[in-house]
């Protein structure tokens, strides 16, 4: 599930027994890169991050064994790697 802040965009994860998430992820300049996820209380596994306006795709590495799609986030794309990504589209309204 992604929602959406002001100024970050906020990752959440359902999986009560997994020991370890990271969210993956590329923008529009290519460079990916992956971020640790924080377990909270309610067994969801939560990150925010600052991104830029445009598309970012992602997808969750859980106990370094699977890759997960976000089951909430519509678009699917598929890599010139042949890798399947969930993808959004961040928009920054005008202050």
């Amino acid at each position: 599930m992604v929602r959406n802040h002001p100024d970050e965009v906020e990752f959440l994860f359902e999986d009560p027994h997994a020991c370890e998430v990271e969210l993956h992820g590329a923008g529009p300049d290519g460079r990916g890169e992956s971020w640790p996820m924080d377990r909270r209380a309610d067994g969801l596994w939560a990150i925010r991050l600052r991104l830029d306006s445009g598309w970012f795709d992602f997808r969750y590495l859980v106990d370094h064994r699977f890759w997960a799609l976000d089951s909430a986030v519509r678009t699917i794309v598929l890599s010139d790697s042949g890798r399947c990504f969930s993808r959004i589209e961040r928009t920054r309204s005008a202050a």
